[in-house]
């Protein structure tokens, strides 16, 4: 049973490293456009000469694009750590297995207990 749910956990955390870099590498390799989270509206300041309008797409595009690589790093990081655990439940099963094959009634098995 931990042989299929690290199996699993392992996938599952790869996928979410591979999604998460071929969406980077879309969005900044080849400029494929970032959902539009944030959108701000066009600032107007007065000045003593007149008024000056300030475009704001400059900085939703970048803010769009930070929130997206924040994003991508998360789920990276999040993927690392599913596979991490089921990397860990692989060796536990390993453990269990090398353990399962000791015959205690052997002195070298014995041996090999304590040094584990």
């Amino acid at each position: 049973m931990h042989k299929i749910l690290g199996y699993l956990l392992l996938c599952a955390g790869l996928f979410f490293i591979f999604f998460a870099c071929v969406g980077m590498y879309k969005t900044f390799i080849l400029k494929a456009p970032v959902a539009q989270v944030v959108k701000m509206s066009n600032v107007t300041a007065q000045t003593a000469q007149a008024q000056i309008q300030i475009p704001m797409d400059g900085v939703n595009q970048l803010a769009n694009t930070a929130l997206f690589a924040i994003l991508m790093v998360f789920l990276a990081t999040a993927g690392g750590k599913v596979a991490s655990a089921g990397i860990n439940l692989l060796k536990v099963e390993r453990i269990y297995d090398a353990l399962s094959e000791l015959d205690l009634n052997k002195k070298e098995d014995l041996e090999t207990l304590k040094k584990v």
